[in-house]
Protein backbone atom coordinates (compact mmCIF):
# COMPACT_ATOMS: atom_id res chain seq x y z
CA UNK A 1 0.00 0.00 0.00
CA UNK A 2 1.22 3.47 -0.82
CA UNK A 3 1.26 6.08 2.31
CA UNK A 4 1.53 9.55 2.55
CA UNK A 5 2.98 10.82 5.89
CA UNK A 6 2.55 14.74 6.55
CA UNK A 7 4.38 15.56 9.45
CA UNK A 8 6.75 12.90 8.85
CA UNK A 9 9.39 14.63 11.07
CA UNK A 10 7.11 15.11 14.32
CA UNK A 11 6.74 13.40 17.42
CA UNK A 12 4.38 10.83 16.04
CA UNK A 13 5.12 11.09 12.44
CA UNK A 14 9.03 9.66 12.82
CA UNK A 15 6.75 6.68 14.90
CA UNK A 16 4.82 6.33 12.10
CA UNK A 17 8.13 5.99 9.56
CA UNK A 18 9.59 3.05 11.35
CA UNK A 19 6.01 1.60 11.56
CA UNK A 20 4.60 1.62 8.04
CA UNK A 21 7.88 1.14 6.50
CA UNK A 22 7.82 -2.17 7.20
CA UNK A 23 4.60 -3.68 4.93
CA UNK A 24 4.04 -0.39 2.84
CA UNK A 25 5.73 1.86 0.76
CA UNK A 26 5.76 5.47 2.31
CA UNK A 27 6.43 8.94 1.26
CA UNK A 28 7.31 11.19 4.46
CA UNK A 29 6.79 14.94 4.26
CA UNK A 30 9.03 17.72 6.42
CA UNK A 31 9.65 20.95 6.83
CA UNK A 32 12.99 21.76 7.68
CA UNK A 33 13.88 19.45 10.14
CA UNK A 34 14.10 16.08 8.57
CA UNK A 35 14.24 13.95 11.69
CA UNK A 36 14.10 10.15 10.77
CA UNK A 37 12.55 10.72 7.04
CA UNK A 38 16.34 10.99 5.93
CA UNK A 39 16.41 7.60 6.34
CA UNK A 40 13.34 7.03 4.38
CA UNK A 41 11.80 7.96 0.99
CA UNK A 42 10.86 11.80 1.77
CA UNK A 43 10.10 15.53 0.32
CA UNK A 44 10.92 18.98 2.20
CA UNK A 45 7.50 20.98 1.92
CA UNK A 46 5.85 23.77 3.29
CA UNK A 47 2.05 22.60 3.49
CA UNK A 48 0.91 26.36 2.10
CA UNK A 49 2.31 25.30 -1.28
CA UNK A 50 -0.45 23.95 -2.75
CA UNK A 51 1.23 23.33 -6.53
CA UNK A 52 4.08 21.50 -4.38
CA UNK A 53 1.39 19.52 -2.94
CA UNK A 54 -0.84 18.68 -6.42
CA UNK A 55 2.80 17.43 -7.95
CA UNK A 56 3.17 14.74 -4.75
CA UNK A 57 -0.28 13.42 -5.31
CA UNK A 58 0.16 13.35 -8.86
CA UNK A 59 3.28 11.74 -8.71
CA UNK A 60 2.89 9.38 -6.01
CA UNK A 61 -0.66 8.52 -5.94
CA UNK A 62 -1.08 7.89 -2.44
CA UNK A 63 -3.65 5.11 -1.32
CA UNK A 64 -3.89 6.34 2.05
CA UNK A 65 -3.00 10.19 3.55
CA UNK A 66 -1.65 10.28 7.19
CA UNK A 67 -2.05 14.08 8.18
CA UNK A 68 -0.89 14.71 11.03
CA UNK A 69 1.60 18.28 10.30
CA UNK A 70 0.12 20.88 11.77
CA UNK A 71 1.14 24.37 14.60
CA UNK A 72 0.48 21.64 17.46
CA UNK A 73 1.60 23.81 20.37
CA UNK A 74 -1.41 26.15 21.56
CA UNK A 75 0.99 28.49 23.40
CA UNK A 76 2.83 29.12 19.86
CA UNK A 77 -0.19 29.09 17.57
CA UNK A 78 -1.06 32.21 19.83
CA UNK A 79 2.41 33.58 19.28
CA UNK A 80 2.22 32.87 15.73
CA UNK A 81 0.38 35.75 13.11
CA UNK A 82 -3.11 33.89 12.84
CA UNK A 83 -3.43 33.82 9.07
CA UNK A 84 0.00 31.88 9.20
CA UNK A 85 -1.77 29.49 11.40
CA UNK A 86 -4.59 29.22 9.61
CA UNK A 87 -2.68 28.74 6.61
CA UNK A 88 -1.35 25.56 7.65
CA UNK A 89 -3.77 24.28 9.98
CA UNK A 90 -6.76 25.08 8.21
CA UNK A 91 -6.13 25.99 4.73
CA UNK A 92 -3.12 23.09 4.05
CA UNK A 93 -6.11 20.48 5.48
CA UNK A 94 -8.74 21.87 3.06
CA UNK A 95 -6.70 21.42 0.24
CA UNK A 96 -5.17 18.18 1.21
CA UNK A 97 -8.85 16.63 1.65
CA UNK A 98 -9.85 18.07 -1.78
CA UNK A 99 -7.08 16.17 -2.90
CA UNK A 100 -7.67 12.97 -1.51
CA UNK A 101 -11.15 13.03 -2.91
CA UNK A 102 -9.90 13.86 -6.44
CA UNK A 103 -7.62 10.93 -6.18
CA UNK A 104 -9.61 8.53 -4.39
CA UNK A 105 -7.29 7.97 -1.10
CA UNK A 106 -8.39 7.19 2.64
CA UNK A 107 -7.47 10.45 4.91
CA UNK A 108 -6.80 9.97 8.05
CA UNK A 109 -6.71 12.80 10.09
CA UNK A 110 -5.28 13.29 13.83
CA UNK A 111 -7.30 16.35 15.23
CA UNK A 112 -6.97 16.44 19.68
CA UNK A 113 -8.84 15.78 22.68
CA UNK A 114 -8.61 19.60 23.31
CA UNK A 115 -11.97 20.11 21.50
CA UNK A 116 -14.10 18.94 24.07
CA UNK A 117 -15.48 20.84 27.43
CA UNK A 118 -12.80 20.54 29.84
CA UNK A 119 -15.30 21.21 32.68
CA UNK A 120 -17.37 18.20 31.63
CA UNK A 121 -16.05 15.57 33.83
CA UNK A 122 -14.51 14.12 31.53
CA UNK A 123 -14.72 10.42 30.05
CA UNK A 124 -16.26 12.47 26.95
CA UNK A 125 -17.87 10.43 24.23
CA UNK A 126 -18.06 11.53 20.22
CA UNK A 127 -21.60 12.99 20.20
CA UNK A 128 -20.77 15.17 23.19
CA UNK A 129 -20.28 18.78 24.07
CA UNK A 130 -17.30 21.06 22.20
CA UNK A 131 -15.83 23.54 23.68
CA UNK A 132 -12.34 24.50 22.45
CA UNK A 133 -10.42 27.54 24.44
CA UNK A 134 -7.78 27.74 22.26
CA UNK A 135 -7.00 28.85 18.73
CA UNK A 136 -5.11 25.80 18.09
CA UNK A 137 -8.53 23.61 19.46
CA UNK A 138 -10.20 25.77 17.26
CA UNK A 139 -8.04 25.15 13.75
CA UNK A 140 -8.66 21.33 14.03
CA UNK A 141 -12.59 21.40 14.96
CA UNK A 142 -12.70 23.66 11.74
CA UNK A 143 -10.65 20.97 9.85
CA UNK A 144 -12.67 18.70 10.86
CA UNK A 145 -16.37 20.18 9.65
CA UNK A 146 -14.03 20.81 6.23
CA UNK A 147 -13.03 17.13 6.14
CA UNK A 148 -16.54 16.11 6.74
CA UNK A 149 -18.18 18.51 4.06
CA UNK A 150 -15.47 17.36 1.14
CA UNK A 151 -15.79 13.39 1.13
CA UNK A 152 -16.66 10.77 3.21
CA UNK A 153 -13.55 8.44 3.04
CA UNK A 154 -11.62 9.56 6.12
CA UNK A 155 -11.15 8.79 9.73
CA UNK A 156 -10.65 11.53 11.86
CA UNK A 157 -8.25 10.50 15.24
CA UNK A 158 -9.26 12.91 18.50
CA UNK A 159 -5.80 12.61 19.90
CA UNK A 160 -5.22 12.61 23.77
CA UNK A 161 -1.92 13.21 25.38
CA UNK A 162 0.69 10.92 23.21
CA UNK A 163 3.84 10.04 25.60
CA UNK A 164 6.78 8.13 24.73
CA UNK A 165 10.35 9.34 24.18
CA UNK A 166 11.30 11.44 20.86
CA UNK A 167 13.09 10.72 18.35
CA UNK A 168 15.82 13.13 17.09
CA UNK A 169 14.77 16.52 17.51
CA UNK A 170 11.06 15.79 18.55
CA UNK A 171 10.63 15.72 22.32
CA UNK A 172 7.70 16.20 24.64
CA UNK A 173 7.17 16.68 28.19
CA UNK A 174 7.48 12.82 28.99
CA UNK A 175 10.58 12.46 27.26
CA UNK A 176 11.92 15.30 29.42
CA UNK A 177 10.34 14.19 32.83
CA UNK A 178 12.43 10.53 31.98
CA UNK A 179 15.79 12.66 31.25
CA UNK A 180 15.02 14.35 34.24
CA UNK A 181 14.41 11.87 36.85
CA UNK A 182 17.42 9.98 35.19
CA UNK A 183 19.21 13.23 36.48
CA UNK A 184 17.78 13.36 39.89
CA UNK A 185 15.75 16.19 39.46
CA UNK A 186 12.95 17.25 40.45
CA UNK A 187 9.54 17.80 38.09
CA UNK A 188 6.63 19.99 38.27
CA UNK A 189 3.72 17.59 37.64
CA UNK A 190 0.12 18.63 37.42
CA UNK A 191 -2.67 17.18 39.62
CA UNK A 192 -5.63 19.16 38.50
CA UNK A 193 -5.68 17.98 34.60
CA UNK A 194 -7.21 15.10 33.70
CA UNK A 195 -6.66 13.19 30.19
CA UNK A 196 -6.62 9.45 28.32
CA UNK A 197 -2.33 9.13 27.40
CA UNK A 198 -1.64 7.19 24.74
CA UNK A 199 1.87 5.32 24.28
CA UNK A 200 3.54 6.64 20.79
CA UNK A 201 4.46 3.20 20.34
CA UNK A 202 0.65 2.00 20.57
CA UNK A 203 -0.51 5.19 18.54
CA UNK A 204 1.59 4.03 15.63
CA UNK A 205 0.99 0.53 16.05
CA UNK A 206 -3.33 1.69 16.00
CA UNK A 207 -3.20 3.47 13.06
CA UNK A 208 -1.77 0.81 11.09
CA UNK A 209 -4.48 -1.23 12.23
CA UNK A 210 -6.98 1.17 11.10
CA UNK A 211 -5.13 1.70 7.68
CA UNK A 212 -6.26 -1.80 6.84
CA UNK A 213 -9.63 -1.74 8.62
CA UNK A 214 -12.26 -0.86 5.71
CA UNK A 215 -13.83 1.99 8.13
CA UNK A 216 -14.87 5.57 6.65
CA UNK A 217 -16.66 8.49 7.44
CA UNK A 218 -15.89 8.19 11.28
CA UNK A 219 -14.96 10.33 14.34
CA UNK A 220 -13.18 8.16 16.66
CA UNK A 221 -11.42 9.08 20.05
CA UNK A 222 -8.18 8.25 20.13
CA UNK A 223 -6.77 7.59 23.51
CA UNK A 224 -5.82 5.06 26.28
CA UNK A 225 -7.74 3.45 28.79
CA UNK A 226 -7.08 5.02 32.10
CA UNK A 227 -8.27 8.53 33.44
CA UNK A 228 -4.84 9.91 34.79
CA UNK A 229 -3.27 13.20 35.33
CA UNK A 230 0.37 14.10 34.83
CA UNK A 231 0.75 13.78 38.37
CA UNK A 232 -0.57 10.22 38.81
CA UNK A 233 1.52 9.01 35.04
CA UNK A 234 4.81 10.28 37.05
CA UNK A 235 3.96 8.85 39.92
CA UNK A 236 3.68 5.53 37.62
CA UNK A 237 6.98 6.06 35.84
CA UNK A 238 8.41 6.05 38.94
CA UNK A 239 7.24 2.82 39.86
CA UNK A 240 8.31 0.58 36.53
CA UNK A 241 11.56 2.94 36.31
CA UNK A 242 12.83 2.67 40.23
CA UNK A 243 12.50 6.14 40.74
CA UNK A 244 12.00 8.89 43.72
CA UNK A 245 8.57 9.83 43.94
CA UNK A 246 10.22 12.92 45.99
CA UNK A 247 11.26 13.87 42.37
CA UNK A 248 7.55 14.67 41.34
CA UNK A 249 6.42 18.36 42.50
CA UNK A 250 2.70 18.41 42.95
CA UNK A 251 1.52 21.26 40.33
CA UNK A 252 -1.90 23.17 39.64
CA UNK A 253 -2.21 24.14 36.19
CA UNK A 254 -3.46 27.55 37.30
CA UNK A 255 -0.25 28.36 38.25
CA UNK A 256 1.49 28.49 35.32
CA UNK A 257 0.56 31.81 33.37
CA UNK A 258 -0.77 32.10 29.60
CA UNK A 259 -1.71 28.46 29.89
CA UNK A 260 -5.08 27.56 28.63
CA UNK A 261 -6.58 25.68 31.59
CA UNK A 262 -8.57 22.54 30.44
CA UNK A 263 -9.36 20.86 33.62
CA UNK A 264 -10.54 17.48 32.58
CA UNK A 265 -10.79 16.35 28.50
CA UNK A 266 -10.24 12.32 29.21
CA UNK A 267 -12.06 10.60 26.17
CA UNK A 268 -14.42 7.31 26.13
CA UNK A 269 -12.80 5.27 23.91
CA UNK A 270 -15.30 2.50 23.43
CA UNK A 271 -15.28 3.12 19.36
CA UNK A 272 -12.21 2.65 19.77
CA UNK A 273 -12.57 -0.89 21.83
CA UNK A 274 -14.93 -1.95 19.08
CA UNK A 275 -12.47 -2.32 16.69
CA UNK A 276 -11.00 -4.80 18.23
CA UNK A 277 -8.04 -3.10 18.78
CA UNK A 278 -6.25 -4.04 22.05
CA UNK A 279 -4.02 -1.40 23.64
CA UNK A 280 -1.57 -1.65 26.81
CA UNK A 281 -2.43 -0.50 30.79
CA UNK A 282 -0.03 2.49 31.00
CA UNK A 283 1.75 0.42 33.87
CA UNK A 284 2.52 -2.23 30.93
CA UNK A 285 3.19 0.90 28.54
CA UNK A 286 5.84 3.09 30.33
CA UNK A 287 7.34 -0.62 31.50
CA UNK A 288 8.20 -1.04 27.72
CA UNK A 289 9.41 2.02 27.31
CA UNK A 290 11.58 2.24 30.40
CA UNK A 291 13.01 -1.00 29.04
CA UNK A 292 13.29 0.06 25.39
CA UNK A 293 15.60 2.82 26.61
CA UNK A 294 17.57 1.04 29.00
Amino acid sequence: MKILITGGSGLLGQYLNVKLSWDNEILSLYNKNPGNCKNYASKEIDLSNKEKLDEIFITFNPDVVIHTAAISRPELCDSLPSEYVTEININATEHIAELCARYNSKLIFTSTDLVYDGDSGGMMSEEDLINPVSFYAETKIKSEDIIKNTFDNFVILRTSLLFGMGKNHSVNNFHNMILSFRKNKKVKLFYDQYRTPLSLNEASEIISQLINNNIRNITINFGGMERISRTELGEIVCRAGGFDTSLIERTSMYDIPDLHKVADVSMNTDKLNSLVIKRNSLEESVTKILKDLL
